[in-house]
């Protein structure tokens, strides 16, 4: 009996212990997310520690405003609507851009660096216009598209489609020749070499221009909302600048600058994703460009 009555506590405090130990696990895998997390980012905050110290040094809001009062600015638009109305105008420019510029580098890439009749005809015609101030695109596209959507959609596009393009071009061209004959030896149609061979192994140089075209996306849209606009956050942060509202004007380059990121990570985990044979050969998914 007394063995009975000593056993009962003691198979009572391990099923205790053991819900404890599993609350406990539970619990731990939303904390160390949490501290991986900090780890990664603790560069940012650094940054954004140092922003807020230099502001309170300082001491002038016209000239460099602390990041409290930039949130405090961007709350107050995101509760007006202001913010959301701009943020929604200028997502639809920025994906529309890129989106067109993708339709149109990653064929002619593939087709530049797979033909050399497409490379001859199309090396000299990119070469020469690359250097191009896009910027100084906007006044022409308004002439010929109208001060609406389509003249800034064009001019990121024409930015935007030229890292696209050269990358593809490179990985195209360089594609290990042996799969490519491998597969011509095993009856493999031009078709096929294109679709099942040269694009896959190009695919990680595709998507290296494709974040180097996002990036360059928002930079333009900046520029195009600027120079052509009553709406968006280049309208929004010109807007800040005639008012003398500096927080307005850090808002909206914040708020590019988060939404540039949040893109350029989903094209990062999209490449690490479809491109997993290449980062097992040693190459870093999070170098740059």
């Amino acid at each position: 009996m007394l063995k009975q009555t000593y056993d009962r506590p003691s198979s009572s405090a391990s099923g205790i212990h053991g819900a404890a130990a599993g609350h406990a696990g539970a619990l731990g895998v939303p904390l160390a997310w949490l501290i991986g997390a900090l780890r990664r980012s603790y560069p940012l905050l650094i940054v954004l520690l140092l922003w807020e110290l230099l502001a309170i040094a300082i001491g002038d809001s016209l000239f460099l405003p602390r990041l409290s009062s930039v949130l405090a600015a961007e709350w107050r638009l995101l509760l007006g609507g202001e913010l959301v109305r701009d943020i929604g105008i200028s997502l639809t420019r920025a994906l529309s851009g890129f989106t067109l510029a993708v339709l149109i580098g990653v064929p002619l890439g593939i087709l530049m660096g797979w033909f050399p009749r497409w490379d001859s005809f199309w090396n000299l015609i990119v070469s020469f216009t690359n250097p191009l101030p896009k910027i100084g695109l906007v006044p022409l596209f308004i002439l010929w598209l109208g001060i609406g959507e389509p003249s800034k959609i064009a001019v990121i596009a024409a930015g935007a489609v030229f890292p696209i393009l050269i990358n593809t071009y490179n990985g195209v061209r360089g594609v290990n020749k042996l799969w490519t004959w491998r597969a011509a030896t095993m009856g493999a149609s031009q078709a096929e070499l294109l679709l099942k061979v040269v694009l896959p192994a190009a695919l990680p140089q595709i998507l290296a221009g494709a974040r180097l075209a996002m990036a360059l996306s928002w930079v333009i849209l900046l520029a195009a909302e600027m120079v052509a606009s009553r709406s968006g956050l280049g309208f929004r942060i010109l807007y800040g600048q005639q008012m003398f509202d500096t927080p307005v004007v850090f808002a909206g380059l914040l708020t590019i600058a988060l939404f540039g990121f949040l893109f350029d990570r989903l094209i990062l985990a999209l490449s690490s994703r479809l491109c997993r044979w290449y980062f097992r050969q040693g190459n870093e998914p999070g170098a740059a460009g």
